[in-house]
C-alpha cells in the first residue's frame, strides 16, 4: 500500500512538472526554411528571438518573461518561434537585418519578410503588446493610408510600450517614463517648418521641468539624419529614431503622400528624403503632438494633417 502510494505521488510530480515546462512560448528546434514551411501549413507568422550568450537582458527574457503562461498561450497560437544564437547559427540572420542590439526580436510572414523588428527587456505583459501589435499589424493586411484617411489616436486611448534609441544612444522606454510625456512628431530634417517648430520647443524647457514632464521628439529619420536635425536646431531634447515607423504606427500617423508629392521631394531634396529612413516606402508621419499621462494614456492631442500648423506652446503648457 505504501509503495502504491508512492508511486502515485511520483506520478501526480511528474505530470506536474510536465505541465510547468510546457508552459510559456514554446520555441522550436528549426532552422528559418522549416519555419517558414509550417508558418505557411499553420497559417501564422515567425518569432525569433536573436540572443547571444554573454547577454544579460537576454537571459532575463528566458528566465522572467517567456515562460509566462498567458504570453505563451499567445504567442503558440500566431508565432512559430525559434531562439537563435546571433553569433552561433545566427550569424547570417543578424547580418541581414543589421543587428548590433540584443536581445533583438525578429517577426516575419511566412515568406521570411519582416513585419516588425524589436529589442531590449521587456517583461510578460510588456511583451504580449508587442505580440499583439505585430499581429493587430498583419491582420489589417492594408496599405498605408492617404493623409486624408490617416486619423491618429484618439484622447482616451492608452499606447502600448516602446522603446527607441535617441541622439545620445539612449533608450526611451515609454513604460519607464512615470511622469507625462509630450510626443513631437516630426517629418525630418529637410523640413524647414520642423526644425523651427523644434527650435521653439526649447522655450518649454523650464515649465516641463517644473511640471516633472519630459518632451521627446520622434523622427523617422535615420541617426545621421537626426544629427541634422540638432545641429540645425541646437535641441537639448532627446530626438528618437522612429525605425521601421512602428511609434508613428502605434499613433496612426503614418501615412503615404500623393505620387507627384513624392516626386517633388525626391527631385528637391534627392538623398536626404529617399535614404534617410528604414525603408525608400516615402511614408511620413503627420506632425502631430500628443500628451501622455503616467499610464500611457492620450490626455491631449494636436493633429493637423497640414504640415506648417503645429500645437500652439501655450496649448501644451494649459495641459501640464
Amino acid at each position: 500500500m505504501f509503495t502504491k502510494i508512492i508511486y502515485t505521488f511520483f506520478f501526480l510530480a511528474v505530470i506536474s512538472f510536465n505541465a510547468q515546462i510546457k508552459t510559456g512560448i514554446n520555441f522550436q528546434a528549426k532552422n528559418l526554411e522549416e519555419a517558414k514551411k509550417l508558418a505557411k501549413q499553420e497559417n501564422k507568422l515567425i518569432f525569433i528571438d536573436l540572443y547571444t550568450a554573454w547577454c544579460g537582458p537576454c537571459k532575463l527574457m528566458k528566465k522572467n518573461t517567456f515562460p509566462d503562461a498567458e504570453l505563451g498561450e499567445f504567442f503558440n497560437k500566431n508565432f512559430i518561434s525559434l531562439y537563435i544564437d546571433a553569433e552561433k547559427e545566427g550569424t547570417e540572420l543578424a547580418k541581414k537585418f543589421k543587428i548590433v542590439n540584443y536581445p533583438s526580436f525578429l517577426f516575419l510572414d511566412e515568406n521570411g519578410e519582416l513585419v516588425q523588428y524589436d529589442y531590449g527587456y521587456y517583461n510578460a505583459t510588456q511583451f504580449l503588446n508587442v505580440g499583439q501589435s505585430v499581429i493587430n499589424k498583419k491582420s489589417t493586411n492594408k496599405e498605408t493610408p492617404t493623409l486624408d484617411e490617416v486619423k491618429g489616436k484618439m484622447v482616451g486611448e492608452t499606447i502600448p510600450d516602446f522603446s527607441a534609441k535617441d541622439q545620445f544612444e539612449k533608450t526611451f522606454s515609454l513604460s519607464l517614463e512615470k511622469k507625462k510625456t509630450v510626443l513631437v512628431f516630426i517629418r525630418g530634417q529637410w523640413c524647414p517648418y520642423c526644425n523651427k517648430y523644434i527650435e521653439s520647443l526649447q522655450n518649454l524647457a523650464p515649465e516641463l521641468q517644473l511640471n516633472n514632464t519630459r518632451l521627446v521628439i520622434i523622427s523617422p529619420e535615420k541617426p545621421e539624419f537626426i544629427a541634422k536635425t540638432v545641429n540645425k536646431t541646437k535641441t537639448a531634447y532627446s530626438v528618437l529614431y522612429d525605425e521601421n515607423y512602428k511609434i508613428a504606427e502605434l499613433f496612426d500617423v503614418l501615412y503615404t503622400p500623393e505620387k507627384k508629392t513624392l516626386d517633388f521631394y525626391e527631385k528637391q531634396l534627392g538623398d536626404d528624403f529617399k535614404k534617410s529612413r528604414s525603408d525608400d516606402s516615402g511614408r511620413l508621419p503627420v506632425s502631430a503632438t500628443f500628451i501622455l499621462d503616467e499610464n500611457q494614456k492620450i490626455i491631449w492631442r494636436h493633429f493637423n494633417p497640414d504640415y506648417k500648423e503645429r500645437a500652439s506652446l501655450k496649448d501644451i503648457l494649459d495641459q501640464l
